[in-house]
């Protein structure tokens, strides 16, 4: 990307042929972590039942430093493995994949019977699926995406207005709850850039809009900058409406957000979910994928249904984008 924001079109994104085999590497890997757990605290519970003779004197006083080393060593292991497993969906997978049939989804989950039927009714009520990396930050790469997306493809010029007047309110929005506008204005001027240029400049630089997006959205650096202005939006919105969330939160209000909002790499819940939707005014409809039947859920609740919605598909942990 060059210094005003613009990105370098050469650098096209290539769809990596591994995407499908992102849930069972997750899948795979999770399994793993838990055995690891199982095997260190069976051992834990061993050197506690049957401690040796030169031991037992010593647990009885309380020496617990062979117990500690044991856990130490786990949760290392865990660190490290997880570690390698975020390098290895890094290597194998895009920030967002070309669009599917959304008949992929019976591939990914062919060995699950529990979600069987819920597969089969996301497969008769959508067309396309777009899956997104498993970071920590899906449900603000579909958010992000699908919302130029949708005004750039469509191309509804009063959708753009309303974004666009969002993105400069942020400005007041941001400093006027405790934020340095020093360090936000990077993540600031990327978003309006990509945004504006998307929608308005393209046809001087003789490339579709569709190949514009994919591009951008697989540029690691761009795309963490789009999500960075999410989250501080999100994070200042949520800060001056404190008294219609921090209810639902078991900490104190600015830790969570701290923790939850403002970190990269940590995963919106309903909560961040309710505050993109009244912030920007853009509903969002999410499908639950459940062991007996998938559910729906929709922000807000009254929305009309022919409105304009983000639709995503909620695995355990993840967010891919339906169509």
């Amino acid at each position: 990307m060059n210094q005003n924001g613009s990105l370098n079109i050469n650098s096209q994104y290539q769809n990596n042929q591994n995407v499908q085999n992102n849930n069972n590497i997750i899948q795979n890997g999770q399994s793993q972590i838990n055995n690891n757990e199982i095997n260190i605290n069976k051992n834990i519970d061993n050197n506690i039942d049957n401690p040796s003779d030169n031991k037992k004197s010593e647990l009885v006083k309380g020496d617990s430093k062979d117990i500690n080393k044991n856990i130490i060593i786990g949760n290392e292991m865990s660190v490290e493995y997880e570690n390698a497993l975020r390098e290895q969906i890094q290597l194998t997978t895009p920030l967002i994949s070309e669009i599917l049939p959304i008949n992929s989804l019976l591939d990914d989950y062919k060995n699950n019977n529990e979600y069987s039927n819920s597969i089969k009714e996301i497969t008769n009520k959508y067309k396309s699926i777009r899956k997104v990396r498993r970071d920590g930050n899906c449900f603000y790469r579909s958010f992000i995406y699908r919302l130029f997306e949708y005004i750039c493809m469509k191309n509804n010029q009063n959708l753009y207005n309303q974004i666009k007047k969002k993105i400069t309110d942020a400005k007041d929005l941001i400093e006027r709850n405790g934020y340095d506008w020093t360090f936000i204005k990077d993540f600031y001027n990327i978003f309006y850039t990509q945004f504006y240029y998307t929608f308005n400049s393209l046809e001087a630089k003789h490339t579709t809009v569709r190949d514009y997006l994919d591009a951008l959205f697989s540029d690691k650096e761009a795309g963490n900058y789009l999500i960075y202005f999410i989250r501080y939006c999100i994070a200042a919105y949520l800060k001056e409406n404190s008294f219609l969330y921090e209810v639902y939160v078991d900490m104190p209000f600015q830790n969570w957000i701290t923790n939850e909002v403002e970190a990269i790499d940590h995963e919106a819940e309903q909560i961040q979910i309710m505050a993109c939707v009244n912030y920007f005014d853009i509903g969002v409809k999410i499908e639950y994928l459940n062991p007996r039947k998938n559910e729906v859920m929709k922000f807000p609740e009254d929305k009309p249904d022919n409105d304009i919605f983000i639709t995503v598909l909620f695995t355990p942990g993840h967010y891919d984008i339906l169509y």
